[in-house]
């Protein structure tokens, strides 16, 4: 079990990613996001070359595994471990890629994070 001091609390390594956006699959070892297009000009356009205006993304190595990995109960800071599990970078460099990437998936909308299931270690407040 690990130690946890009551500042660890507010570090942004120990929160917990939770998928909101159910709009996805692994395709080939990839995840590809499923968006509808809802702009009317793009829809028109599309109507008008008789083609659906696409809005999907299909995230790189690097984003697929980590998102696969959320599942509501790993921490970023755990996550990061497995993202790294071939040694390439170093455990602070991982640590930077992964909390960008949610960063930025969390201001799309597309994850929340509640807080670690830990209670603080009283001894070491």
């Amino acid at each position: 079990m690990q130690e946890h001091s009551a500042k660890d609390k507010y570090n942004f390594a120990l929160y917990v990613p939770v998928i909101k956006y159910m709009n996805w699959e692994n395709i080939n070892g990839r995840v590809k996001l499923y968006f509808s297009v809802k702009d009317p000009v793009r829809r028109f356009a599309g109507w008008l070359v008789k083609k659906s205006p696409a809005n999907d993304l299909t995230f790189d190595e690097m984003a697929t595994r980590t998102w696969l990995l959320v599942d509501g109960e790993r921490t970023i800071f755990e996550i990061s471990k497995f993202v790294n599990i071939d040694g390439k970078d170093t455990m602070e460099e991982s640590l930077r890629r992964v909390i960008t990437f949610f960063r930025y998936i969390a201001k799309k909308g597309w994850i929340t994070f509640k807080e670690a299931n830990w209670e603080p270690d009283e001894t070491s407040a």
